[in-house]
C-alpha cells in the first residue's frame, strides 16, 4: 500500500500569503494612497498651467504734462527801442510768387499788409487816415501797440500778429524780441506763441517777419500752425525764402492760408513803390485776387496814397481774411 503524501510546509505558507494579499485592510489602504497621488497631479498640473498662461498686466504710461503756457503781463509793454528800424533785416531778395491762374470774378479782391506796426505812432495814423481796408501786422513787442491797435479797431483795418521767426543768418541777423527759434522745444515754441498772441488783441491771423530759416522746418511750422488752428485765425506766408514749407503744413491741417503776391517796397523809391503797386494790380486781374506786403515809410504811404484812385478803380481793396477766404472757395 503507497503512502499518501503530505503537502509541503512552503506550499501551505504561500496560501497563507496569497490570502493576505487580499485583505480588506491591505486593499483599502492601497485605493487610499491612489486618489492622494491623482489628488497631487491633479494640483501639480494646475499650478504648471496656471504659470505658463499667466501674463503680466500691460504697463499703463503716465499721461503727457499739460503744456506749461506763460500768460503775458496786464497792460502795455514798453521797450527801450526808438522804432522798428532798430531791428536787423533779412537782405535776400524775395523769391518770385508762384504762378497761379483763378477765374476773374467781379470785384478781384485785393489786401494789402501793412508790416512791423508797433514802434512808429506817426506813420501807423498816416495809413490810417488813408480811410481805405488795410491789414495791419503788428510786431509782438511794440512799444505803442496797444494805442495804435485802439484806433486801427475803430477804422476798417484788421489786425494780424506780425510773428518774428529765425533767418538763414540767424543769430547775425536778429528778428527782434519774441522770436520764434528753431532751437526752441516744442513747449517753448507753443508758449512763446500763445504769449505773443496773447498781446495782440483782436487779432485775426499771422504772417512771418523773417523766418527764411524756420519756414522751411515743416515739423516746426505744424506746431506753430496747430495752435492757429485752435484759435481759429490764417496764416499768411511773406514767403522770405523759395524753400518755404508752409503750403503743405498748412494744407495737412487745413488751415486758412495764403501766400504774398508782391512786395511793394523793400527798395524804398516812389519810382519803384508805384512800379510794385501796378505790378500788384497785374498780377490781382490774373489770378483773380492778390497780396501785397508793405512797410511803414514815408514813400510807400505818400505813392500808396497818390495811387489809391487808381487801385480802387482796378481792384477791391479788403482786408487779407477776406483774400484767404477767397482763395479756400
Amino acid at each position: 500500500m503507497t503512502k499518501k503524501r503530505r503537502p509541503k510546509p512552503k506550499a501551505r505558507a504561500s496560501k497563507k500569503k496569497r490570502k493576505a494579499t487580499f485583505s480588506p485592510k491591505l486593499q483599502f489602504m492601497k485605493i487610499i494612497a491612489g486618489l492622494t497621488l491623482l489628488v497631487c497631479l491633479v494640483i501639480a498640473a494646475g499650478l504648471l498651467a496656471n504659470r505658463l498662461l499667466m501674463r503680466p498686466a500691460p504697463s499703463v504710461a503716465p499721461a503727457p504734462k499739460p503744456i506749461p503756457i506763460r500768460e503775458p503781463k496786464a497792460g502795455p509793454v514798453h521797450h527801450s527801442v526808438p522804432d522798428y528800424e532798430a531791428f536787423h533785416r533779412e537782405t535776400v531778395p524775395p523769391p518770385p510768387p508762384i504762378q497761379r491762374v483763378k477765374p476773374v470774378t467781379n470785384g478781384i479782391p485785393v489786401a494789402i499788409i501793412i508790416d512791423d506796426i508797433g514802434y512808429d505812432r506817426k506813420m501807423a495814423d498816416g495809413f490810417l487816415d488813408l480811410d481805405v481796408p488795410l491789414t495791419f501786422s503788428v510786431l509782438p513787442m511794440g512799444t505803442f501797440n496797444h494805442s495804435i491797435i485802439d484806433k486801427s479797431l475803430k477804422k476798417d483795418v484788421e489786425i494780424m500778429l506780425h510773428q518774428p521767426m529765425e533767418p538763414g543768418n540767424y543769430p547775425d541777423v536778429n528778428p527782434g524780441p519774441g522770436a520764434l527759434l528753431t532751437s526752441m522745444t516744442p513747449d517753448e515754441l507753443i508758449a512763446q506763441l500763445n504769449e505773443n498772441l496773447a498781446r495782440i488783441p483782436g487779432v485775426k491771423g499771422v504772417n512771418n517777419h523773417m523766418g527764411s530759416k524756420l519756414t522751411a522746418s515743416a515739423a516746426q511750422m505744424r506746431q506753430i500752425f496747430t495752435i492757429l488752428k485752435k484759435r481759429q485765425l490764417f496764416f499768411v506766408d511773406s514767403r522770405t525764402t523759395a524753400e518755404t514749407l508752409c503750403r503743405p503744413s498748412a494744407e495737412l491741417l487745413h488751415l486758412p492760408f495764403a501766400e504774398r503776391d508782391v512786395f511793394i517796397d523793400h527798395i524804398q523809391t516812389e519810382k519803384f513803390v508805384r512800379k510794385q503797386l501796378k505790378l500788384l494790380i497785374k498780377r490781382a486781374r490774373k489770378q483773380g485776387y492778390a497780396i501785397g506786403i508793405a512797410h511803414p515809410h514815408p514813400v510807400t504811404l505818400k505813392v500808396l496814397k497818390e495811387m489809391l484812385p487808381e487801385l480802387k478803380e482796378a481792384v477791391y481793396l479788403t482786408h487779407a481774411s477776406e483774400v484767404v477766404a477767397f482763395q479756400q472757395g
